[in-house]
C-alpha cells in the first residue's frame, strides 16, 4: 500500500520525471513485487479471478512482455517479495481475528460500493474489508441474476454483470508461490524479504547488490534512497522516477515532517489514516494534510497525543509510535545470511532517538541510535531462527506457519466463496487435529523453548470468539516419530515428483528393509555419507513421513516396520493403473480430501448452493445433472494448458464451493510437507552446504509439490455448459463445442480446446479406476463409484 494519496499529487505537482529504458542498460533493478503487481493488475484487468479461482493468467503475458525489454537492454531484474507483516498490518488486515469484523462489515456493507468497489468510497475501509465486500456484493448480485433468468434461459449461460475486482492493490501472497515457480523456470533472480520488500530493497541497493529500485512511494521514508524507479512505460520505452530532495524541496517541508505526514495519512507500515484526516477524501488526504503543516504547522504525532477523544487518542498513538519504530527498527535479509536491523549507517540516519524508551518516540533530528528498544518485538514481531529466514527467502516455506509462531495466531480467513457451508466449516474445525498440531509442533521442536510452550491459536473467521489451541508440545514429538522413516537413492539427477516417488515405492521389495533406518540420521556424530545427499532423497524422505502422519502409511519403530493402509494401498496403486504423472498431485489431493469425509461427491452442500445450469436441465435431465456435479467438481482439481489471457466468461459458484474445499486441503498439505521439510533441515539430516543458493530454488523449491494455486474453474464450466447445450441441441457436439467457444473465447485462451477436452476425459476415466478401488476397499460409497463411473460414460459419449 502506497502513502494514501501521494501519487497523484506528485503528478500533479510535475515532481515524477521521465528517462529513457536505455539508460538503465546494463544495470541490475531491484523490484518491488507488490508495486509491481499493482501496476499490472489494475482494476480493469482480472475482474472475475475471485469468482474462478487460480492464479491471474494475465500476469505472465505482462511479465513476459516486460522481460522482453529488460533483455533489450541487458536489465538485469531482481524481485522481491514482501515477508510477514509488522504489527501495524497485522492489525489493519484482521489478521488476528481472520478477517471476522471484515467479513461481517462485508456482508452488512456490500450495496454501499460503488461500481468498482472502490477502498476510498467509506472513510476508514480496509483494503481487506473492500476486498470481502466486493466479493460478497458480486455473488449476491451473481444470485440475483441468476434466479431472475434460470427459468427462462435453457442453454445459453447468463453472464455475471458485477465484477469480482476493486480498486485495492491484489494480494500477491495468493500466488507468490506461482510467481517465484514462474521465476525459477527462466532463471530469474528473486528473494522473499523476511518482512518489508521495499526495505530488503533500500539494503540491497545500499550493497551494491543492485543499481536502482522499481517501488512504492515509502521509498521516500528512506534518506538512503535518493531516487527511485516508481512506474516502467514499456511502450514509451522510458521510466518514471522520483527525486526526494527534489520533492522535500517543492513541498517546503524537512523529513521530519514528511514522515509526520506519512505517518497521519497511512502507508504501508501504518495503514490507518489518523485523525483529523479520516473525515477527509482518500484521494487529496496527503495533500490536504501538507497544507495543514505549511498554514498552522500542525504535528500529526502532537495532535494524537493531545485529541479530546480518550479512546481514539490511546489507539491513534500506539499506531503512529508504531509505524515510527517500524521505520526506524526494520529488520532485513543481510549478506551474512542473518535477519538484522536495517542499521542507522544504510537507512541514511533518517531518524533519531530521544530518551530511552525509543520505540514510542516521534521522529527527531537530534541524531540517530543504535539503541534497540525492548519492546520492538511489538512493533515488528518476535525472533524465529535465522535458518527459518533463510528458508523463506527461497520460498521453500511460504510464510503463514512461521506468522503463526511469533504472533500466536494462525488466521483462517473466508475463501472465495464466502466459506459459508458447513462441510468447509467443518474441514476447518478438523484440520487442526489433522494438520496443524503436527506442523506447529514440528517447527516449533528444533528452536527456542518459549516457542514450545507458547499458546498458538487457530482462529477461525466464522467463530472468532472460540479459537482452538494448538499442540506445540507432544510425547513423543512428532519428528521423533517419523524420524527413522528414510529414503535413500543417492541419485543426483532425479527430480522429484509425486508420481517418481510412488514408483520408488513400488520398485522396492520390502518397504520396511528400503525405508526405515536403523538409526537416527540427524545426530553430528552420523557419517556425512549416511545422511540425505540429494535433493530427491531430502523431498522423497519427508514426503513419505507426512504420508505417514496422515496415516496412508503406519511404521513401528520397535518392530522395524512399515506398510501402507487401506488409504496408502490405493495410493500405491496409482503407478500400476499407469495413471498418467501430470495428474498424480491431483489425484492425491482428491483422496485426501475424500479421507477426510465431510462431503462426498453428489452429496449437496448445506446450505444449498444454486446451480448454473438451467432450470430447463434440473427439471428435464436430473440424472445428467447429477453427473455434470459430479464431473465439474472432480476436474476443479485439473490442469489446464491455457494461453494468458483475461477471463470475462460464465461463472458457477457452485463449482468454485468445491474447489475451495479442495484448496484448503492443498493449502494443509503445503503447509505439512514445508513443515515436515523444514524439521528435518534444521535438525542437520540433508547436507545444507552442498546446494548454491540457485540449486536450492530449482532442485528443491521449485520441485515441491503443493506449492501452485489450486487451477481455476475454467476447465469444470466448460465441461458443464458443453453437456448441457448437448443435451439440449439434440446430441449436437458441434453445437455444444461451438457454444464454449464462444463462452470461454477460446481462440486466444485455449488454442488446443480439443486437446483439452481429451486430457480431461483422460484424467475423469483414470480417477474413476482410483474411485472404484476405494470402493471396494469400503472408502466411499458404492453408488458414489458406480454413478460417477456412469457420469464419464455420458462424458465420453457426448466428447
Amino acid at each position: 500500500m502506497p502513502i494514501k494519496s501521494l501519487e497523484s499529487f506528485l503528478f500533479e505537482r510535475g515532481l515524477v520525471g521521465s528517462y529513457p529504458i536505455e539508460s538503465l542498460k546494463n544495470a541490475t533493478l531491484g523490484i518491488d513485487v507488490d508495486h509491481y503487481v499493482s501496476r499490472l493488475l489494475t482494476s480493469k484487468r482480472e475482474q472475475y479471478l475471485d469468482a474462478i479461482g487460480g492464479f491471474p493468467t494475465s500476469l505472465k503475458l505482462y511479465l513476459e512482455s516486460d522481460l522482453q525489454v529488460f533483455q533489450e537492454y541487458d536489465i538485469t531484474p531482481v524481485f522481491v517479495f514482501s515477508g510477514s507483516p509488522v504489527a501495524n498490518q497485522a492489525e489493519a488486515s484482521g489478521y488476528y481475528t481472520a478477517a471476522a469484523a471484515e467479513a461481517a462489515a462485508a456482508a452488512t456493507n456490500a450495496t454501499s460500493l460503488g461500481p468498482m468497489g472502490h477502498a476510498s468510497s467509506t472513510p476508514g475501509r480496509t483494503a481487506k474489508e473492500a476486498v470481502l465486500a466486493q466479493r460478497h456484493k458480486g455473488w449476491t448480485q451473481w444470485t440475483n441474476l441468476l434466479s431472475n433468468n434460470q427459468a427462462t434461459y435453457v442453454d445459453q449461460p447468463v453472464p455475471p454483470t458485477e465484477p469480482f475486482r476493486y480498486n485495492v492493490p491484489l494480494d500477491t501472497k495468493r500466488f507468490q508461490s506461482d510467481l517465484i515457480a514462474y521465476f525459477i523456470s527462466r532463471k530469474i533472480r528473486y528473494q522473499v524479504a523476511p518482512y518489508s520488500s521495499w526495505f530488503q530493497l533500500a539494503y540491497l541497493l545500499h550493497q551494491s547488490f543492485i543499481d536502482a529500485i522499481y517501488g512504492p512511494t515509502e521509498l521516500l521514508l528512506l534518506s538512503s534512497v535518493e531516487k527511485f524507479i516508481l512506474g516502467m512505460e514499456f511502450p514509451n520505452k522510458e521510466y518514471r522516477f522520483i527525486d526526494k530532495n527534489r520533492v522535500l524541496k517543492d513541498l517546503r517541508c524537512s523529513m521530519e515532517e514528511f514522515i509526520d505526514i506519512s505517518m497521519a495519512v497511512g502507508n504501508d507500515i501504518q495503514p490507518y489514516t489518523l485523525s483529523p484526516l479520516g473525515v477527509y477524501p482518500t484521494q487529496q488526504v496527503f495533500e490536504i494534510a501538507l497544507d495543514m503543516v505549511l498554514t498552522s504547522g500542525t504535528d500529526f504525532y502532537a495532535y494524537q497525543m493531545v485529541n479530546p477523544i480518550k479512546t481514539e487518542t490511546t489507539q491513534s498513538v500506539a499506531r503512529y509510535q508504531k509505524g515510527v519504530s517500524a521505520l526506524r527498527y526494520m529488520p532485513v535479509l543481510k549478506e551474512n545470511g542473518k535477519v538484522e536491523l536495517y542499521s542507522p549507517a544504510e537507512r541514511g540516519e533518517d531518524l533519531g532517538s530521544s530518551g530511552s524508551d525509543t520505540s514510542h518516540s516521534p521522529p527527531s533530528s537530534a541524531g540517530s541510535s543504535d539503541v534497540i528498544p525492548n519492546d520492538v518485538h511489538d512493533v515488528v514481531a518476535q525472533r524465529l531462527p535465522h535458518e527459518y529466514y533463510f528458508y523463506r527467502s527461497l520460498g521453500l516455506i511460504s510464510g503463514k506457519l512461521l506468522d503463526a509462531l511469533t504472533t500466536g495466531v494462525y488466521a483462517e480467513e473466508p475463501p472465495l466463496d464466502g466459506g459459508s457451508s458447513d462441510s468447509y466449516r467443518k474441514l476447518v474445525k478438523d484440520s487442526a487435529e489433522m494438520f496443524k498440531n503436527k506442523e506447529i509442533n514440528q517447527l516449533t521442536q528444533p528452536i527456542n523453548r518459549y516457542y514450545q510452550i507458547k499458546p498458538i491459536k487457530q482462529v477461525k473467521w466464522f467463530a472468532p470468539d472460540d479459537p482452538v489451541t494448538l499442540t506445540n508440545r507432544a510425547i513423543p514429538s512428532i519428528f521423533d516419530r517419523i524420524n527413522l522413516l528414510v529414503v535413500r537413492t543417492g541419485q543426483s539427477n532425479l527430480q522429484f515428483s509425486i508420481s517418481q516417488f510412488i514408483s520408488i515405492l513400488v520398485g522396492a521389495k520390502d518397504l520396511s528393509q528400503s525405508f526405515m533406518s536403523k538409526q537416527v540420521i540427524f545426530p553430528n556424530s552420523v557419517p556425512q555419507s549416511e545422511k540425505l545427499s540429494t535433493p530427491f532423497d531430502l523431498m522423497a524422505t519427508n514426503f513419505l513421513r507426512a504420508l505417514t502422519l496422515l496415516e496412508f502409511f503406519e511404521s513401528d519403530f520397535s518392530k522395524g516396520t512399515l506398510k501402507p493402509t487401506a488409504w496408502g494401498e490405493i495410493l500405491l496403486s496409482m503407478s500400476k493403473d499407469n495413471l498418467d504423472a501430470e495428474f498424480a498431485e491431483s489425484v492425491f489431493i482428491l483422496l485426501v480430501f475424500f479421507k477426510t469425509g465431510v462431503l462426498s461427491l453428489f452429496q449437496e452442500t448445506t446450505p444449498a448452493t444454486p446451480s448454473a445450469l438451467s432450470k430447463a436441465t434440473l427439471r428435464s435431465y436430473p440424472k445428467e445433472s447429477l453427473y455434470i456435479l459430479a464431473i465439474t467438481r472432480v476436474l476443479s482439481v485439473f490442469w489446464i494448458e491455457q494461453k494468458p489471457s483475461n477471463f470475462h466468461g460464465p461463472v458457477d459458484r457452485k463449482t468454485l464451493v468445491f474447489r475451495d474445499h479442495l484448496d484448503f486441503v492443498k493449502e494443509n498439505l503445503n503447509d505439512l510437507f514445508e513443515a515436515t521439510t523444514v524439521s528435518c533441515l534444521a535438525a542437520g539430516e540433508f547436507d545444507r552446504l552442498s546446494l548454491d543458493n540457485f540449486g536450492w530454488q530449482s532442485e528443491i523449491v521449485g520441485a515441491m509439490p503443493f506449492k501452485l494455486s489450486t487451477p481455476s474453474t475454467v476447465m469444470a464450466m466448460m465441461w458443464e455448459f458443453y453437456l448441457q447445450k448437448f443435451l439440449h441441441s439434440g446430441d449436437s457436439k458441434a453445437d455444444a463445442m461451438s457454444l464454449v467457444m464462444t463462452l470461454f473465447n477460446t481462440s486466444k485462451a485455449v488454442p488446443n480446446l480439443q486437446e483439452e477436452f481429451k486430457r480431461s476425459l483422460r484424467f475423469l476415466e483414470q480417477f474413476a479406476k482410483i474411485l472404484e478401488k476405494l470402493s471396494k476397499a469400503g472408502l466411499c460409497e458404492t453408488q458414489d463409484f458406480t454413478q460417477f463411473a456412469e457420469a464419464v460414460s455420458f462424458a465420453r459419449q457426448a466428447f
